[in-house]
């Protein structure tokens, strides 16, 4: 049976046998469940602004969802298809609502370029900035403008639950969480540990199991947004990864793909040098001219390309480049479980398809 490459990270025993380490976090960061419980914590802290958030267009639902709940007015700037910000569409979109926050996605391992941190200086002497790193999560870029960084944990390391909140320049927010979400990390600890034992042994009803509790985990938290903070039990597990051979591993699988994927009128890459990749990706993105296609060609060989993000509110389709974005890409798993010949495989798959 070929080894299965993307979905959620497995835990196996000797994981489970962690009995935790103090939740110690680093100096002027909150450490939360959810990088959604950082925004909303952010957003009801800053309730004495005008409530006025600009995100970008292309942008994952869990990012819009806390504002709305927390009564602010989300309004949306256009993202170009090489994933860099519209630049005219920022500045017209400030002038228009005067924000009280911009929220910026430094993409899939591009830190923001030179005209970006241009920008973004001079927008922010009238409003706060606020860079998620949940696609850059090992940014060294630290800008002395931004007010505040954030991201998410989970996505990049076998824990069931994890983010933060950085205050870089501004004071953390007050209402600080001090209870875990135990069912949350319960339940999804339950679905990486059947994953895990499904990799071992095979058996497809652990799969089938997996899946369904890790769908009963997002429904937990995708019925209301509360603050909780990370559990001791993630926070253990990311203090045993070794960062640096993870970023290793990302950045050569990704060098792997860059090189090897060849380009077509059917599929091109996202970013089209090499040198904008300035640290460690989430994912290698493609865009596809029949992407459902593709995926499913991919699943037949057991290997699992999301789509980030699918479109679950309308109002984001502000251009054509951010419809294009969203029809076509691709994520292309690269994270550190894998190696050169699972690479191999995904390649031959994506240029046997192209031909």
């Amino acid at each position: 049976m070929k080894k299965e490459i993307g979905s959620i990270f497995p835990l196996s025993d000797i994981c489970l046998e962690n009995k935790g380490k103090s939740l110690i976090a680093p100096q002027n960061t909150i450490l939360y469940s959810l990088c959604r419980e950082a925004l909303y914590n952010l957003a009801i802290s800053l309730s004495d602004t005008n409530n006025q958030v600009l995100i970008p267009a292309y942008t994952c639902q869990t990012v819009i969802t806390p504002f709305k709940e927390a009564g602010w007015g989300c309004h949306f700037y256009s993202i170009q298809k090489n994933l860099r910000i519209d630049g005219d569409s920022l500045m017209a979109q400030c002038e228009c609502f005067k924000p009280s926050l911009i929220i910026v996605h430094p993409f899939f391992g591009m830190d923001l370029n030179a005209q970006e941190v241009q920008l973004l200086r001079h927008l922010s002497n009238t409003t706060k900035i606020v860079v998620d790193l949940t696609q850059c999560i090992f940014s060294k870029q630290n800008l002395p403008f931004v007010d505040y960084y954030l991201g998410s944990y989970r996505k990049w390391f076998p824990i069931p639950d994890g983010g933060y909140l950085r205050a870089n320049k501004d004071l953390c927010p007050n209402n600080q969480p001090v209870t875990e979400n135990t069912a949350f990390v319960s339940c999804q600890t339950d679905a990486m540990y059947l994953r895990g034992a499904y990799f071992a042994n095979g058996d497809p009803n652990l799969k089938a199991i997996s899946i369904r509790l890790n769908k009963m985990a997002d429904a937990m938290v995708e019925e209301r947004i509360g603050l909780h903070c990370m559990s001791t039990f993630s926070w253990s597990l990311k203090l045993q990864q070794d960062e640096e051979r993870i970023q290793q591993i990302r950045n050569a699988n990704y060098r792997y793909l860059f090189h090897h994927i060849s380009e077509s009128d059917r599929i091109s890459l996202v970013c089209g040098d090499i040198h904008c990749v300035t640290t460690a990706p989430l994912y290698f993105t493609i865009y596809v001219d029949n992407r459902e296609s593709l995926q499913q060609q991919l699943i037949e060989d057991r290997v699992y390309a999301p789509i980030i993000w699918p479109v679950e509110d309308e109002e984001v389709l502000i251009s054509d480049d951010v419809k294009y974005i969203y029809e076509h890409i691709l994520a292309i798993p690269c994270d550190q479980r894998y190696d050169e010949r699972d690479m191999e495989r995904i390649v031959k798959i994506i240029n046997d398809y192209q031909s």
